[in-house]
């Protein structure tokens, strides 16, 4: 256990996740991708180590991070973000005060004392935060590598009116899906599963885009287990029979949240209308749900940000920090020239 700053550090036990996940619930900057039941079942699939360091001030739980990792270079730890999680680093407790300072003190400390407890055990820190985090300054300060990344979110209160903030590109085409024979799927069979994948690696590969996982049982199976914390729901549109459009959507309950998580569509049906038709269906449907908000996942690949930005959702931006030391600086230098 690290001490700092009277914030003692330490791992926590498996029987200990619970507290850990409704920490991540309680806290503004928590989402569901740092919880250990996201990141266990990825573990699992991806066939990585999950840890959990916690800090303590007392027995007050001030922040911590969930993440998972693997060896590099024989024995060395290093922190490998998994295929799909868009957010991924430490969560802290908020801080009931009205004084400025006050806050900042008690995250810089937790935030300090967390990263010196990790960087003296793994090799390379690396984390992405969600568009609520605002201050990276302590890493900053610490010689972190920082990196700015943008996203799109929309708000989904029962006052507003999808419809009207779209481009009016998108409405029409949404009006000609309306017109084109279809219908509207909630399921969660293995097979709406499979085809969603399917159908998103073949928009992957109409541009030119590396998917980087494959179809197959582990991943029929992570999605099962969100299914089962109704944390995910496949949509799917079709016509005469078959699938033109779907959408996976990872659904944060604690924060009325949800998350365009995978979609795709086929080729032979881009031009009826249908995909941006499912969207606004699966918006709607959210809503109606009493979802708080829409977040695009990323708009960091030129092709898909033009895309997301026809739905003219608010540009986000969040941050990303990383910081290698001792071999692991010196191997992945190797690696680089190799």
């Amino acid at each position: 256990m690290a001490n700092s700053n009277k914030i003692e550090t330490r791992y926590l036990q498996e029987d200990e996740y619970p507290l850990w996940d409704a920490f991540v619930d309680q806290s503004p900057e928590g989402t569901i991708f740092q919880k250990s039941i996201w990141l266990k079942a990825f573990a699992q699939w991806q066939h990585l180590e999950l840890r959990i360091a916690a800090c303590y001030k007392g027995k007050e739980l001030t922040g911590g991070m969930a993440f998972t990792c693997k060896k590099k270079f024989g024995l060395i730890k290093v922190m490998q973000i998994p295929f799909k999680t868009p957010f991924f680093g430490p969560v802290l407790s908020d801080t009931e005060t009205k004084y400025r300072s006050k806050i900042e003190s008690k995250r810089h400390t937790t935030l300090n004392a967390l990263t010196d407890f990790l960087m003296s055990d793994i090799g390379m820190f690396t984390a992405v935060f969600a568009p609520t985090v605002k201050d990276v300054r302590p890493f900053i300060w610490k010689g972190f590598e920082t990196k700015v990344h943008y996203t799109y979110i929309s708000k989904l209160d029962k006052e507003t009116d999808l419809l009207l903030q779209y481009d009016p590109p998108v409405r029409r085409q949404i009006k000609k899906g309306e017109q084109h024979p279809h219908t509207f799927h909630k399921e969660n069979a293995r097979e709406d599963i499979l085809g969603a994948q399917k159908l998103e690696q073949q928009s992957f590969e109409r541009q030119n885009l590396d998917l980087k996982y494959a179809l197959g049982d582990s991943f029929v199976e992570f999605i099962q287990t969100l299914l089962e914390e109704s944390s995910a729901q496949v949509y799917t549109i079709k016509t005469d029979g078959k699938p033109a459009a779907s959408q996976l959507v990872i659904m944060d309950q604690a924060k009325k949240i949800a998350y365009y998580w995978l979609a795709g569509a086929d080729p032979k049906f881009l031009s009826t209308g249908l995909n941006q038709l499912l969207l606004h269906m699966v918006l709607q449907d959210l809503q109606e749900q009493g979802f708080k908000g829409f977040d695009f996942v990323g708009a960091g690949t030129e092709t898909i940000a033009r895309y997301k930005s026809t739905f003219n959702f608010p540009l986000v931006p969040m941050y990303s920090v990383s910081k290698s030391r001792g071999m692991t600086k010196f191997g992945l230098m190797i690696k680089k020239f190799v």
